[in-house]
Parts: structure tokens; sequence; C-alpha cells
């Protein structure tokens, strides 16, 4: 409390000596940031502070006023300074989203008594900042997917490889469940075959837990935080399921796509090919069964489900690295380019949200500058790029 007393008269010795009133706010959220105590959103609102010319220099002014010990800007100019705020910023949302995945594994009882607590602490050690696709093993261990040359001897499993896809063979011998866990950056996509044969597509920022081998007589289930689209092996006797923070589903052999970001507050699922039941978890809700071409709805704040018919290609296109926009609102439209290509973007333009957008994006050919592109020469935006973050004016 003292520290923070001080760091208070300082601010008051700020406003004197420069003459300048910076907003409460702004200045809490700058002590906070040199004491390392800022949530994401503060962190945004901070780098939106200083991308203002004149703001920085009069954060340049209150650094140097007030002597900060753990960062000056002899060691940060502005260019790195952003890095910073952009890497803690990417820092604090991934800790929050593997917080609320702990959570739910705390209470999965098999879970916990076959792999114990200490998995659970180890889990929580994922590199937040790590651009690579990652695996996670029953032990702890961490295994880089996209590297050159994937360390099969540290993988748990009868597993192999093929291009971007782990290939895994049912063990005959297995009695207890082993499970492994796979995450997929921001900018990234990875394929898995489980040992059923059922093929799992994982999207750019995406965390899948599954058992390495199913066992027979027993449900095969994973868990999913992100998007997949699941084609299940048919399989009448061992029911697959899907669980999610607030949606769970139950299939025999189909193929859909599941999102359940964390920070949507909703899940959805689109069916393309089979049948499938679907539950709200959170309102504990009757089990909604899906016909081809439906789109179930689970948001989290309400109760039940929502469906309606859809054109599956339109959710389901990025499997073959396609992403179609018709009618898409702009700011949904934004979520899901940063994810696409681990960008931030920021949108000041306030005409652009009643702006809905058609569009076709192929993004194993087509660069995030090639995007806002076209969106300049067709909806009339102006933007700018710095660094990692775009701002659209």
């Amino acid at each position: 409390m003292l520290t923070y007393y001080k760091d208070k008269a300082r601010v008051v010795i700020f406003r004197i000596v420069i003459g300048v009133i910076m907003d409460n706010y702004i200045e809490n959220i700058i002590l906070k940031f040199f004491n390392d105590d800022c949530s994401s959103i503060e962190l945004e609102e901070l780098l939106d502070f200083i991308l203002i010319e004149e703001n920085y220099a009069i954060f340049k002014d209150y650094v140097n006023i007030n002597h900060f010990a753990t960062m000056t800007l002899n060691k940060f100019d502005k260019s790195s300074l952003i890095n910073e705020l952009e890497t803690r910023i990417k820092k604090e949302k991934r800790t929050t989203k593997i917080k609320s995945y702990k959570q739910f594994l705390l209470v999965a009882a098999l879970f916990i008594c076959v792999f114990g607590l200490s998995y659970l602490a180890d889990f929580n050690k994922i590199n937040a900042d790590s651009k690579n696709i990652i695996l996670t093993t029953s032990s702890g261990q961490k295994v880089i997917l996209d590297a050159d040359e994937i360390q099969l001897k540290k993988l748990d499993g009868i597993v192999e490889t093929k291009s971007n896809t782990l290939v895994y063979n049912k063990d005959e011998n297995l009695e207890s469940f082993v499970k492994n866990t796979i995450d997929v950056p921001y900018g990234k996509r990875f394929k898995l075959n489980l040992s059923d044969g059922t093929l799992v597509y994982l999207n750019s920022g995406s965390s899948l837990t599954y058992p390495v081998s199913f066992i027979d007589g027993i449900d095969r289930e994973v868990f999913l935080s992100g998007e997949a689209f699941f084609d299940v092996s048919s399989d009448s006797l061992n029911t697959f399921k899907v669980t999610s923070t607030g949606s769970f589903v139950e299939v025999y052999g189909t193929k859909f796509n599941f999102k359940d970001y964390q920070e949507d507050n909703f899940s959805e699922v689109i069916l393309t090919e089979g049948s499938l039941g679907i539950k709200n978890t959170i309102s504990n809700s009757e089990t909604f069964v899906l016909r081809p071409g439906d789109k179930a709805k689970v948001n989290y704040a309400g109760e039940g489900v929502e469906i309606k018919e859809v054109n599956t290609m339109l959710y389901t296109s990025w499997i073959d690295g396609r992403i179609i926009f018709r009618d898409e609102n702009i700011n949904n439209m934004i979520t899901k380019l940063e994810r696409i290509y681990d960008v931030v973007i920021i949108n000041n333009n306030d005409k652009l949200n009643n702006e809905y957008i058609n569009a076709t994006i192929l993004t194993e050919t087509e660069s995030i500058e090639n995007v806002l592109d076209y969106l300049e020469e067709i909806y009339n935006l102006n933007y700018k790029i710095i660094n990692n973050k775009i701002i659209i004016n």
C-alpha cells in the first residue's frame, strides 16, 4: 500500500511539472503496467493511448519524471514498448483461457484420478507466447508439432506422422485412458487422426484434449476449446462425444463443425452429415437432435439451444483453406481475421459498423495485406500496420 501512495504522489508532481492533466483511468493503467498488474483490456487501452504521437510524448515525460525503476525509456523506445504491450496482451488472454480450461478439468473426476493433480499444474506451464503447435503429453512433456522433425519417441501411444497430421493407431493392450492435449496458435491449423479413424481438423486458436487410444466399451470422448471439424468414424457400440465449456454433443458416425472460443461466450455446431444430439450444459437443457444443414447455437447467457437451417459451406470451407463471408458484420469479420492471421485489428471507423461484407479469402495464398487492400478498394476503408497491429480509420 505504501508504494501505491508514493506512486499517486508522483502523479501529482507529474501534473504540475508538465502542465498536462491526464485521465485518471490512464494514469492508473500506467502505474499498473509498471507493476505488471494490468488486465488484457487495460493493456489494449494503454497501447491505443501511446499509438497517438502526442500521448506517447506525455508518456515519456511521465516515465522520466517518475523515475520508474522497473523500466525506463533508455531501455524501451516506442517500437519496443508497442512490442512489449502486444506480448503482454497475448499472454494475459492466453492465461485467462487456460485458467477457464483448468476449471473444467478440475471437475472431470475420471481425468483427475488417472493423471493426478500434477498434470493440471503442468498444463498451465504451456508457453503463452508460443507461435508453435504444441502437444502436451500425459507426463507433461511438450513437443513442437510444426517442427521440421517431430520427436515421435516423446509422444504417448502408437503414432505416426503425415503432412501436418498426427495419426494414432489403436493400442489393444491399453486398459486405461492416456490423454494428450494439442494447442494450435492463431495463424495455424492442424489435423489429427484419432485411434478409431476419426479425423479432426483443428482451426487457429484451438485446443483439443483426447485419448491416444480409445477403449472398447467406453464412450469416445474429447474436450474442445476453439474450433474443429469432426469426421467421426462410425461405431454403433461406442458413442463419440465432444465436450466444451458449456456444450455437449454425442454422435455415432457423422460430420460436423464445432466452434466454442472462450471469448465468444457461445458455441455453434453445424451438421453436414448424419445426426447428433446437442445439449446446453450450463442451463442443463434437454438434448436437441440436429439434421444435416442445421446450425445449433448455445448462448451461455441464455437457456436451451437455437436451431436454424444454414448453408453449411459458409461454416466449413475453412478446412480447405477458404473463408467465405456472406453479409458478415465487420466486427465479426475482424474477429475471424485476427484468428486466421494472428494479428490485432482495431476498428476506429464507426461508419463500418453498419457495413456487411461479402468476400471469399484463400488463406493459403492471400496475406492479411491482400485482404485489407480488397476491403480498402471495395468498402473505402483506410488502414495502417504497426508491427502486428492493424489500425482501421
